[in-house]
């Protein structure tokens, strides 16, 4: 028995569908602007991560915990998917999405990034991170505080970005105590601190496309410079001014970009 993936969907059933996934500790609903204005031409299917949402009711009544493993995650995820989607996730969920658009390539369109790295975490052979030492310290927070952890993150993904001070405010008031199970929060860490999909990008065979903020303080906007894809060279944009959440900084500056790939492809 696994936890329930909990989804909403948008749009027409019968168009082209997306299958799109938040970030880490993030509820689906801070992407509703961006699926309601996608819904006009396709079929979107939005999701919560495992163990994150706005129903208290259903955090408080699960009889089992998410499961952050990402082959385990993975096949949830296309289960809950609909057929040949192309997959767009935010951040975590970007980086989640790269490695099932890799490992089960026959499940998916294509993918499309936002704010999102192939490694959070700095390694010996990957420096356009976040330090071990910082992400460490941020791990103990979250055992400790949680509730001050997602302040804290809440903060620094909204720094130096447009209009930081509404942003900030509107994810603060989706981010409540009681729409997280620890075991989601830890678990994604997990993922945030182990998972490189940069091997997965060198070789996926289908179109991907890497939206990137100019003053995004957890991702590096380089880092695609750094991916040789001879197969499908990946495309990528950085977005001026925007730091880690574009779709709610400027839609209109985020949207056509995603419009343009998907046309195109």
């Amino acid at each position: 028995m696994r936890y329930r993936i909990e989804q909403e969907c948008f749009g027409n059933p019968d168009n082209q569908a997306i299958f799109m996934l938040p970030g880490w500790a993030m509820p689906k609903e801070c992407l509703h602007t961006l699926a309601q204005k996608l819904s006009a031409n396709f079929y979107v299917v939005l999701v919560n991560l495992p163990g994150i949402s706005r129903d208290a009711d259903l955090i408080q009544d699960a009889v089992i915990g998410p499961n952050y493993d990402i082959d385990a995650l993975t096949e949830q995820l296309v289960a809950a998917a609909p057929k040949d989607a192309w997959w767009l996730g935010w951040s975590l969920g970007g980086m989640i999405s790269s490695y099932v658009a890799a490992h089960r390539a026959s499940c998916v369109k294509g993918l499309i990034t936002v704010a999102s790295s192939p490694a959070f975490v700095q390694s010996d052979d990957w420096q356009l991170a976040m330090p071990m030492q910082d992400f460490e310290n941020f791990e103990s927070l979250i055992a400790s505080d949680a509730a001050l952890g997602l302040k804290r993150f809440i903060a620094l993904q909204t720094k130096g970005g447009l209009d930081a001070s509404r942003i900030r405010k509107e994810l603060a008031a989706w981010v409540e105590p009681g729409v997280y199970m620890s075991l989601a929060l830890e678990g994604g860490l997990r993922l945030l601190k182990d998972l490189d999909v940069r091997r997965e990008l060198e070789i996926l065979d289908v179109p991907s496309l890497h939206i990137l903020g100019e003053k995004d303080a957890l991702v590096n906007s380089t880092w695609p410079q750094t991916i040789k894809n001879e197969c499908v060279p990946i495309e990528y944009k950085v977005l001026e001014g925007c730091a880690h959440q574009p779709f709610l900084e400027d839609l209109n500056l985020l949207y056509p970009h995603i419009e343009n790939f998907l046309n195109a492809h």
